[in-house]
């Protein structure tokens, strides 16, 4: 890569966390040609716009400033920055989609809490038949812990991606609330 398109790293160990902060967010408004150039294969499954990408890139240079400060290599923060972001680019296009607008999505807040109650268990396996054979293996599982668990939870549990243990819970929602109409 030319070095025009690489601007020097001007960061130094010797600053305050607020002027290096400064400094970051600097090299980061200087650098927007690098850092959509890696992000330009991910881009388009990212859940967001420029701005999000920019903060993205601003955090993953701060990473990057803290790994080369502790292997005391400023040469390479460009090499060090691109592995950081890619990996962070990927991670973001692997989430889930989020809502680009939530003001439209926005509801009233109930004035006062209306108590539920615990479905039956006639009622979950009635529930359960509109989903698969795997999906009601999750289904049963998550509902037998005794606390929220996490999507890599179940990705370890079921021995599935992160991605795929979404797509099963998310697919498993879905059929349920279709059959439940």
């Amino acid at each position: 890569m030319p070095n025009s398109d690489r601007k020097k790293t001007f960061l130094t160990h010797d600053s305050s966390p607020e002027v290096t902060w400064n400094k970051i967010m600097l090299w980061v408004s200087e650098n927007h040609r690098l850092i959509r150039e890696i992000a330009s294969p991910y881009y388009m499954y990212i859940a967001g716009d420029k701005e999000d990408l920019y903060q993205e890139a601003t955090l993953a240079a701060y990473k990057t400033e803290i790994i080369i400060r502790k292997k005391n290599a400023p040469e390479k923060f460009v090499q060090f920055f691109r592995v950081i972001f890619r990996t962070d680019c990927i991670k973001m296009a692997s989430g889930l989609q989020t809502v680009h607008c939530l003001e439209d999505y926005f509801l009233p807040l109930p004035e006062e809490t209306i108590p539920t109650r615990e479905p039956e268990k006639k009622d979950i396996c009635q529930a359960l038949k509109a989903v698969s054979k795997r999906q009601k293996e999750i289904c049963i599982w998550l509902l037998q812990q005794p606390t929220p668990v996490s999507t890599p939870d179940i990705a370890k549990e079921f021995n599935v991606s992160r991605r795929h243990a979404c797509r099963l819970v998310s697919n498993s929602v879905q059929r349920i609330a279709e059959a439940s109409l």
